[in-house]
């Protein structure tokens, strides 16, 4: 694929995720989901008044970083494996630091904007909870998504921090999640039982 996932149109990502190829693949998909969510927060944030208006400034930023780390996201992983497989054992660590890095912070970037998006969901506009809840709820996915890939590059790397770090994540996003729901009283017993 010669064109960047941002240059594509939505039909022509789509296409390229579902080709036989490795790029783009889970981290650029979990990059556009947490822009997504953050252009929700962005949008959600404009229509309220109060301390959440100011929300749009932050979500803006996030949205950008996220799209960023997606763009960055094929690059550095391509990169890992080239090196991995010419056997220059001692660049391989460095690269494989990069290629965690980027799903990190992408699962960070997703979570605090879950975060924005649950304040938004609870104090914003109320005509816009519902989208609101779903930037939550994409955040989420974003930052569980974000996490699997860290623990996948990391596999048998024991007790790694950044393992501890991806967990966390995952333990903030599921009750970002819980809270979010628990507005909505069909699905709040659900969402507090944990069943899915």
């Amino acid at each position: 694929m010669t064109e960047s996932a941002a240059e594509l149109s939505l039909q022509g990502l789509l296409d390229a995720v579902a080709a036989r190829s490795t790029a783009p693949g889970g981290g650029v998909v979990a990059g556009i989901v947490a822009a997504l969510a953050g252009a929700l927060c962005g949008m959600c944030s404009r229509f309220s008044a109060g301390d959440q208006a100011g929300y749009a400034e932050r979500a803006d930023e996030l949205r950008a970083r996220a799209a960023s780390l997606s763009q960055s996201d094929p690059a550095v992983y391509a990169e890992y494996v080239r090196i991995r497989r010419s056997g220059r054992d001692d660049d391989v660590a460095a690269a494989l630091d990069e290629a965690i890095r980027i799903p990190l912070e992408m699962a960070e970037v997703a979570d605090e904007l879950a975060a924005l998006a649950l304040g938004l969901a609870r104090s914003g506009n109320p005509s816009l909870r519902g989208d609101a809840t779903v930037a939550v709820l994409m955040g989420a996915a974003a930052a569980r998504a974000g996490a699997a890939l860290v623990c996948e590059n990391l596999a048998g790397a024991g007790s790694d921090p950044r393992l501890a770090r991806a967990a966390a994540i995952v333990a903030s996003v599921g009750a970002l999640e819980r809270d979010v729901l628990m507005l909505y009283p069909a699905l709040a017993e659900r969402a507090n039982d944990g069943r899915h």
